[in-house]
């Protein structure tokens, strides 16, 4: 099956069950209510980021696998084993520390009202058992994403979060609406997955022999993983401190009216986060040589798919704010969804070749790029909204993503040639940015700049755009190409 298949099944496994939150909203709300939904919204959030705590052997095993031939059964079982009992103890310890802080947690974060406190205490005793079984999921997924079995994981996931949904909701209108009824029955959702996926594990990668933990293996995924896990920390650190920042220096209002445009703007990472899970196996298992020329040609791919989305977020997102939340909001905000397009169009740039560097076995230069460009980031970003409210926040982020790209790109020996190769591109963008900026405002004139450079886009890719087609045509019919 084709990346670009891949691609597709990935971002529809993340926009389903996204369809579905949206959907399912207003019924939380009637049935139990803005507050008691608050702090249900809260502990699905903590559910998430039990995913960071699994010192990145999800990514590890996924990148050992995928290196080793398809023939060999018995080193991706142990390495798989090696994985699930780490992560399992790993969650066992975290829950236990769940349990034992729940009280302080609470306190700590402040989200939780006073009448609802003993109801979340007893909700947190719940969610302390969940670690042990969702740690192991990431390494189950990781593994199956080296065999390149992504429509099952893609199924998978898209029940898991379903039911994650529909399972709680089910139990609140059945009349029970209390915390310690419905995190349950949201846990529930994630050993349906756990089950699931190891099913398909011992069917696919396989899983077999008795379970153990190969402690060379251990070795070698951990190094690799602690590498991803300070990646995976940094991350969200660099992600979320302009909204604190802003808080600070501006006000609430100016922090609502960058999240908004900011968030809008992140559901496009959904393409690229896409992409890489699905290049990222294939990547893993090329020679060096070969997955160089990989990098390249599927960076010419991801480019000739992003540009377009990127040049019409920028000509059209005033009309849409104006359309959606009035005027008065697309004026407040007005510049930050085209610089932060602008960044998640420069992070394209270097994608393929981030990957290929994970894929080699390198975690540890992504983290110590996260490391260097975090001091300039900071400086940049206290002084873009000293001067320049919440725009200069949203260019300092572009800066950042750009010292990010011109660094990574720079340690793959990847700079000239993707600076060449993107150079038209970048014309375009330009140009779309400009028009938001002094074209008048009016929706015909902002549209038929939009149409006209993605026109121009598609006739400057339109032999790759035929070639990856007809690929993609070839192997969905079961053929090779």
């Amino acid at each position: 099956m084709s990346v670009g298949r891949h691609t597709l099944v990935n971002i529809a496994s993340a926009i389903l069950p996204m369809a579905l939150g949206l959907a399912t909203v207003p019924l939380y709300l009637h049935a139990i209510g803005g507050e008691r939904y608050g702090v249900l919204a809260v502990i699905w959030a903590l559910l998430t980021y039990f995913s960071f705590l699994d010192l990145g052997f999800g990514i590890a095993v996924g990148q050992r696998i995928a290196s080793l031939s398809t023939n060999s059964s018995s080193e991706p079982s142990r390495m798989l084993w090696t994985a699930l009992l780490s992560t399992v103890f790993l969650g066992a310890i975290s829950g236990v520390l769940l349990y034992l802080f729940s009280g302080s947690l609470l306190e700590l974060t402040g989200v939780v009202p006073a009448g609802k406190r003993e109801e979340a205490r007893a909700a947190l005793c719940w969610l302390s058992l969940a670690p042990s079984f969702l740690l192991p999921i990431t390494a189950m997924a990781g593994a199956l994403g080296a065999r390149l079995r992504f429509e099952e994981i893609g199924a998978v996931q898209v029940l898991g979060n379903s039911c994650s949904q529909l399972f709680p909701l089910a139990i609140a209108l059945s009349g029970r609406t209390d915390l310690e009824a419905l995190v349950p029955a949201a846990l529930a959702s994630r050993v349906l997955v756990a089950m699931l996926l190891f099913w398909l594990c011992r069917r696919h990668v396989p899983l077999v022999g008795r379970p153990c933990i190969d402690w060379a293996h251990f070795k070698g995924m951990l190094g690799y993983g602690g590498w991803v896990s300070m990646k995976a920390f940094l991350g969200p650190v660099l992600l979320t401190s302009d909204r604190f920042l802003i808080a600070s220096q501006c006000s609430a209002a100016a922090v609502a009216n960058y999240t908004v445009p900011y968030d809008l703007v992140s559901r496009t990472l959904i393409i690229s986060g896409s992409f890489s899970s699905a290049l990222f196996p294939r990547l893993a298992s090329a020679s060096r040589a070969d997955a160089r020329a990989l990098a390249y040609r599927y960076g010419k791919v991801l480019l000739a798919v992003m540009t377009p989305v990127v040049i019409a977020g920028v000509s059209l997102s005033r009309d849409f704010y104006d359309f959606w939340l009035g005027p008065s909001f697309s004026e407040a905000a007005f510049g930050v969804s085209e610089l932060l397009l602008l960044g998640v169009w420069l992070n394209t740039l270097v994608i393929p070749h981030h990957i290929a560097r994970m894929a080699s076995g390198d975690a540890r230069t992504a983290a110590i790029v996260y490391l260097c460009e975090m001091p300039a980031y900071f400086a940049a970003l206290w002084l873009g909204l000293k001067f320049w409210n919440i725009q200069g926040a949203a260019g300092a982020w572009s800066l950042r993503i750009l010292l990010e790209t011109c660094l990574l790109l720079y340690v793959n020996d990847a700079l000239s040639r993707t600076s060449r190769l993107a150079a038209p591109y970048l014309v375009l963008v330009a140009i779309a940015m400009a028009g938001a900026w002094w074209l008048p405002r009016a929706l015909f004139a902002h549209l038929g700049l939009a149409v006209g450079l993605i026109g121009v886009c598609l006739l400057m890719d339109r032999e790759l755009i035929f070639a990856e087609a007809k690929a993609f045509g070839f192997r969905k019919m079961g053929f090779s190409s």
